[in-house]
């Protein structure tokens, strides 16, 4: 018998509220898993589209991955770490990352003049100028369709030494805005606006978007490093590419792809 979940997610209550966007969606929770989003993946391999629409969560990562591959390691009920798998009639991909970090951040903090929750192009989230999380997002065919995996890391309450290795530009977590949060609070605060957010893309697009990640913008107005391009961040474009101007004064477009950006004044996040 599988060791049952060591925190009340209210499960069956959030299925009902999902489902009301996303008829037939699952909520599973899980106390171990290697990866939620490779989980996901090697499901939809050997089950086909019948294996989505899902949420799924588990206490513990023990193989979480970022973004380029980087380690996302989770402890439970001090992290949040959670998957949603759905297919999507989707041509183009870009800014999704972008609108999606939008939509988690006016979720967990309404956009005020002075936001504390920032994004970092492409995946990442931050509060007060450390990081407090990320997105991944993994796409696989699946029939006519393609099948999206958005994958969430968030910190919610300290975590232990080891832990606060992997964050190279300083540890945040959700409690320091919202003392006393629990996981399952937050993921009920998030996911029914996370998955809305997912839904209405192939619509809308980032565009919709643009004007809520400028005002969540951390590197806007800063020197940085893009790949084998330094200059200063320009802000982003309607489809999602990062802007960025060099000191000869030429505007590039950078597209997410496996570009890493750096503040220059900072390490990498």
């Amino acid at each position: 018998m599988s060791p049952s979940p060591t925190l009340d997610w209210q499960a069956a209550a959030l299925q009902q509220r999902l489902a009301r966007l996303c008829p037939g969606i699952g909520v599973e929770v899980a106390v171990s898993l290697g990866s939620t989003n490779r989980t996901l993946l090697e499901r939809l391999r050997e089950q086909g589209p019948d294996s989505l629409p899902c949420l799924l969560l588990a206490e513990q990562q023990t193989a979480g991955r970022g973004r380029m591959g980087r380690e996302w390691l989770a402890s439970p009920g001090s992290s949040l770490t959670f998957s949603i798998g759905l297919s999507l009639a989707l041509q183009d991909w870009s800014g999704l990352s972008l609108a999606l970090g939008c939509a988690i951040a006016n979720a967990l903090e309404p956009t005020g003049s002075q936001p504390r929750l920032q994004l970092k192009w492409p995946n990442d989230i931050w509060l007060d100028g450390r990081k407090l999380g990320g997105i991944l997002i993994e796409t696989q065919a699946c029939g006519a369709e393609r099948a999206v995996v958005v994958g969430i890391g968030l910190n919610i309450s300290k975590l232990d030494d080891q832990a606060k290795d992997q964050f190279s530009t300083g540890f945040a977590s959700l409690s320091e805005i919202q003392p006393g949060v629990t996981a399952p609070e937050v993921l009920a605060q998030m996911a029914p606006a996370l998955l809305q957010a997912l839904l209405d893309f192939p619509q809308s697009g980032f565009a919709q978007w643009q004007q809520t990640f400028a005002r969540r913008d951390l590197t806007q107005g800063c020197q940085v490093n893009a790949g084998t391009l330094q200059g200063m961040a320009r802000g982003v474009t309607a489809s999602g590419e990062l802007l960025l101007e060099t000191a000869a004064g030429v505007m590039h477009k950078v597209s997410g792809g496996e570009v890493s950006l750096r503040l220059v004044a900072g390490r990498e996040a």
